[in-house]
């Protein structure tokens, strides 16, 4: 894996995985996740970028990592390894 996107994905994981396990973990993801949203600036910041952009994470997940170049399977792969 390139150094570059290693030390990035170490960054974010860290707290990203804390923040997925309990949405995965939680008998309503979609109630957690707006929980989260309220508590956590940077989460309610990205939701609502999310809506602003037809709120498809997906398809936005999809076009941010092509337009910064990076391969959204690498993400992916590590958090199914979870």
């Amino acid at each position: 894996m390139n150094p570059i996107i290693s030390q990035m994905m170490n960054g974010f994981m860290s707290g990203f995985t804390n923040m997925f396990k309990q949405v995965k973990a939680a008998q309503n993801p979609n109630a957690m996740m707006q929980s989260m949203a309220q508590n956590n600036s940077q989460l309610g910041q990205t939701m609502s970028f999310i809506n602003q952009n037809g709120g498809n994470a997906k398809q936005l997940y999809y076009s941010m990592c092509q337009q910064k170049g990076v391969d959204p399977n690498i993400i992916i792969n590590n958090l199914k390894n979870m």
